[in-house]
């Protein structure tokens, strides 16, 4: 009797101990998964599609049909008539996450169209935009993310090595694109003053899927309760949301021009529709990719905010040269974006236009932009690292009705490795210190201004 009742004992504490194991290991693995899957991003608005813009980025301070976009109130400043400009930016977009020497890279091309609609008659204009204004290509990582090798990992520390799992499958695919539709006007109170306002209504669709399969060792798994080794998911969010813009244009002398832009933050109500039919499971729960980008899992909402935008800009005229600067500061720390804190961002930037004849004008530009993001952002999906612009091109005037821009740019980004991570089991981290986060663009745009 007394050894059938130590036998009962022993039994009920080896349960009581399984099952706690089980349980800390269910929440270290959901946590270290979230660590290292954490849909963070790159600060949305740090894109552009324009033509000028590419060929010299400071584009604030200056009078000119793309001004719609960049400096709306000095459109008043153009000659009466009627405007019709189109751009079309194209990229070639390099990512890649390198882990312990191993390059796991995207390359691929993206299209981006901007068009310009412009009324000018005595002191006011009339004007609207459409263009991408953030996003991309989308990104294809055939031979995996390093967040599916980093899971392996953790899986292995959690249970002492003797897991053993190892990826066998590994493929991600995503996308980020924005939509702007912009309506305005603006009115010369002077002939040194003017005012703009507008709306712009925004459409967000972000895309995520993907797939991994590990082998790991059955009996280990199933003391564990793991079970199945395939995850999969396609996802799409989308948003849309409205807001304002406001500019004013202050231009002293015709040699000389200051201008100041500010556009409200737009809230953002993603929505998530996703399919998720394959999944590993822990002791009977699933543990799909879902539990790593929560915002990706169907029907679930998040505000993912675009911030509020204040750009100052400033352009001189010296014979046949014009000198040109801007500033642009992004409020990134009152949005919300997802799950993720960001600093404020920023750019600085400043460029030249030599007028080499009446239809030829050289152009360069460079552009610093901070986005502000904190290194434990850094994802498989999405990373925001630092940037410069280099940028020059051609304007070509064949009539005085008529014009074209050829515009060329290297976007330099500053490669930063990631930041290791606490989960919520003491000792068990993440470790995206290991992962260093690159990208690489280059761009060519084209753009057709005529007046009528």
């Amino acid at each position: 009797m007394l050894n059938l009742k130590l036998k009962d004992w022993k039994r009920t504490y080896l349960k009581f101990t399984m099952k706690k194991k089980i349980m800390k290991l269910k929440i270290a693995i959901l946590s270290a998964l979230t660590a290292i899957f954490a849909n963070a991003a790159s600060i949305d608005y740090l894109s552009n599609n324009s033509a000028s813009y590419f060929q010299n980025p400071s584009q604030t301070g200056k009078i000119s049909v793309e001004g719609i976009f960049y400096n709306p109130a000095g459109t008043v400043f153009l000659d009466d008539g009627t405007y019709i400009n189109a751009n079309l930016q194209n990229s070639m977009i390099d990512e890649s996450m390198t882990l312990k020497g191993k390059k796991l890279k995207s390359h691929r091309y993206a299209g981006a169209p901007s068009f310009n609609l412009l009324y000018k008659k005595n002191n006011y204009s009339l004007f609207g935009n459409l263009s991408v204004i953030a996003g991309g290509a989308t990104l294809r990582y055939n031979d995996g993310v390093a967040g599916i090798e980093l899971a392996g990992e953790t899986f292995n520390n959690i249970t002492g090595g003797r897991l053993r799992a190892k990826v066998t499958k590994n493929r991600f695919t995503g996308q980020n694109r924005y939509y702007q539709l912009m309506l305005g006007s603006a009115y010369k109170f002077n002939d040194t003053f003017s005012m703009s306002g507008g709306l712009k209504y925004v459409y967000a669709h972000r895309k995520l899927d993907g797939e991994a399969q590990y082998s790991y060792n059955p009996l280990v798994g199933a003391a564990i309760g793991l079970n199945k080794n395939y995850l999969s998911m396609n996802s799409k969010r989308n948003a849309e949301g409205i807001g304002g813009i406001i500019g004013f244009d202050y231009r002293p002398t015709d040699t000389l021009n200051f201008a100041v832009k500010y556009e409200t933050p737009v809230k953002l109500k993603f929505k998530s529709k996703a399919q998720e039919d394959n999944k590993m499971m822990l002791r009977g729960r699933p543990l799909g990719i879902s539990f790593f980008y929560p915002e990706y899992a169907d029907g679930f909402q998040s505000r993912r905010d675009l911030p509020g935008v204040l750009a100052l800009g400033v352009s001189k005229d010296l014979n046949k040269w014009t000198l040109s600067s801007g500033y642009t500061h992004y409020f990134n720390k009152s949005a919300k974006m997802d799950r993720v804190k960001y600093n404020d961002g920023y750019e600085i930037n400043f460029g030249v236009d030599y007028r080499i004849n009446d239809k030829f004008t050289w152009h360069a530009g460079f552009n610093y932009a901070d986005t502000g993001a904190k290194k434990e952002s850094f994802s498989d999906v999405e990373y925001a690292i630092n940037s410069q612009i280099y940028a020059t091109g051609l304007t070509y005037k064949p009539t005085e009705s008529s014009e074209w821009k050829f515009g060329l740019a290297h976007v330099n980004f500053n490669s930063s490795n990631g930041k290791r991570e606490k989960t919520s089991l003491p000792g068990i981290t993440i470790d995206k210190s290991k992962v260093k986060y690159d990208k690489n663009v280059n761009v060519f745009t084209l753009g057709y201004t005529h007046k009528f």
